[in-house]
């Protein structure tokens, strides 16, 4: 990964925008990775979710 880009990521919080989440592993490969550069800061995730058994059940 870039320095520099590793340096800005360390020093500010992250929002990870997820356009679909089924199973989630890219979003744990994301997460594993900006918490070894980022362990201090907040990690917000916005995604739509893909699958029925997570989704809230409508009414």
């Amino acid at each position: 990964m870039d320095e520099e880009l590793s340096s800005r990521i360390r020093q500010q919080n992250v929002l990870v925008i997820d356009d679909l989440t089924t199973v989630g592993s890219k979003l744990n490969e994301i997460l594993s990775t900006l918490r070894i550069l980022n362990e201090d800061n907040e990690i917000t995730i916005f995604s739509l979710i893909g699958r029925k058994d997570l989704m809230a059940e409508s009414l």
